[in-house]
């Protein structure tokens, strides 16, 4: 009797200590890295999330990538990706403010929802160009 109580007490002491060990390593340390402060060159890095078109929308940033090719694509196939809530989904989903192209990556012409048709050079300097009223671009086209 003494012995199966004995088993017992060792044995769910080792599995405690077994259960209260910690993960060492990460799982993918390749995509955990400082990204604070956030700044636009955060967009342009090649090695995180290759970007030539950034959109603001409130208090979001939103980058992507359009093909420089001259074709008109639809951005609710476009992957954004919005910082600094680091969220995924279609770049026809929200609602824009602003949009800026990256330097020698334009020109790209862009429609929205509500009327708007812009082309934007991508001239260094440029900066973001005001989409009035704020809404939700649907097409892009850059090249």
């Amino acid at each position: 009797m003494y012995s199966l109580i004995f088993i017992s007490f060792w044995l769910f002491a080792w599995l405690e200590l077994a259960s209260a060990t910690p993960i060492v390593k990460s799982l993918n340390p390749s995509f955990l890295k400082v990204r604070s402060p956030l700044t636009d060159e955060a967009f342009a890095s090649d090695t995180d999330w290759p970007t030539n078109v950034v959109m603001v929308g409130a208090s979001q940033t939103y980058g992507m990538w359009v093909p420089m090719d001259g074709t008109t694509y639809d951005l609710g196939q476009i992957t954004c990706l919005g910082l600094p809530a680091y969220a995924e989904g279609p770049c026809n989903g929200v609602t824009i403010d602003q949009i800026g192209v990256v330097a020698g990556d334009g020109p790209c012409t862009f429609k929205g929802n509500d009327g708007y048709v812009e082309t934007v050079p991508g001239v260094a300097g440029d900066g973001y160009y005001t989409v009035a009223p704020p809404q939700n671009i649907m097409f892009a086209t850059c090249g």
